[in-house]
C-alpha cells in the first residue's frame, strides 16, 4: 500500500510540485492552502504532514501543535518547511519531527520524507 502525505502549503504552484515530486516517488498525496487543515489530517489520515510554516491565514506551527496535541493524530510526523531563519527554534517548539528551510533541492525533500516512512510497511 503506498504511504500518503499531506501537504499543508499556501503556495499552489510549489504545492503541486511537491504533489508532483512526491508521486513520481510512490507516494499518495493531498493538499490543503491553509492552516486550519486539522481536519484535513484526520479526514486523509496520512503517514506524513509536510506544512510550510508561513501561511496566509497564520502558522504551520500552530497547525503541527493541533496535530501532535490530537488524539488521532499525536503519531503522525511532520516536516515544519520555511525560510525562516529560526525555522529550527520553531520547529522544536512546536513538536515538528523535521525542518526544510526553504528553499530546498526536491532530493533534500525526498532525503526528508523517506526518512520519516521508510520504518512503515
Amino acid at each position: 500500500m503506498k504511504k500518503k502525505i499531506f501537504i499543508v502549503e499556501d503556495d499552489a504552484d510549489l504545492s503541486e510540485a511537491i504533489q508532483l515530486i512526491l508521486r513520481e516517488e510512490g507516494y499518495d498525496t493531498a493538499a490543503s492552502l491553509d492552516k486550519n487543515s486539522i481536519k484535513g489530517v484526520i479526514l486523509h489520515m496520512p503517514d506524513l504532514v509536510l506544512v510550510d510554516n508561513r501561511l496566509k491565514d497564520g502558522f504551520g506551527s500552530e497547525l503541527c501543535v493541533s496535530i501532535k496535541n490530537h488524539p488521532l493524530t499525536s503519531h503522525i510526523p511532520v516536516v515544519l518547511m520555511s525560510g525562516w531563519a529560526n525555522l529550527e527554534d520553531t520547529a522544536r517548539d512546536c513538536g515538528a519531527d523535521a525542518y526544510l528551510s526553504k528553499p530546498f533541492e526536491m532530493t533534500q525533500l525526498i532525503e526528508a520524507v523517506d526518512k520519516h516512512l521508510r520504518h512503515l510497511v
